[in-house]
């Protein structure tokens, strides 16, 4: 299984920079952003660098919080920050918008995995794999089941260095 993906939440205060989606997957649902790590990138430099495309932000400080499956045919690495500088841009991805963790958490129009992540991305210090399982075609369906595991072995380095 490859993870190709990187997915960061940024917050301030007790909003969260949500981007509704103008392409598949998951279009028109809200999610973090992110994207694709290139091929000559670390997951570190790929999320510092889809934040800057995507918002216009430079992240001063990301901390990684785990890795996130689908279907045990791919993944993202998943971090948190809030530590950024600069002004948001409009992103050719969709929209941007400040959300409440509430709002996150309760609305229907959020990718399904984001409510399961949050809170433990906020919470959990040790890094940890969310193995999520879709219906749907190209996974963009509900979630049917999920886990939480803890990164152990050669899983626990940090891919930021």
């Amino acid at each position: 299984m490859s993870i190709n993906y990187v997915h960061c939440f940024i917050y301030l205060e007790d909003k969260f920079l949500m981007l509704r989606r103008n392409k598949p997957p998951f279009e028109k649902m809200w999610n973090c952003v992110g994207g694709k790590i290139m091929d000559d990138e670390t997951p570190y430099d790929a999320v510092i660098r889809e934040v800057k495309e995507e918002t216009g932000l430079t992240i001063q400080s990301v901390h990684f919080k785990g890795i996130a499956t689908w279907n045990q045919a791919g993944g993202m690495y998943i971090y948190v920050t809030e530590k950024f500088i600069g002004d948001l841009i409009e992103c050719k991805e969709g929209t941007l918008e400040w959300k409440s963790k509430d709002w996150v958490l309760q609305s229907s129009d959020v990718v399904g995995s984001i409510p399961i992540i949050l809170e433990d991305v906020l919470t959990v210090d040790t890094p940890v794999e969310f193995a999520l399982f879709y219906t749907g075609e190209e996974y963009e369906g509900d979630i049917w089941n999920y886990e939480i595991r803890p990164l152990v072995g050669p899983n626990l380095k940090n891919p930021t260095s």
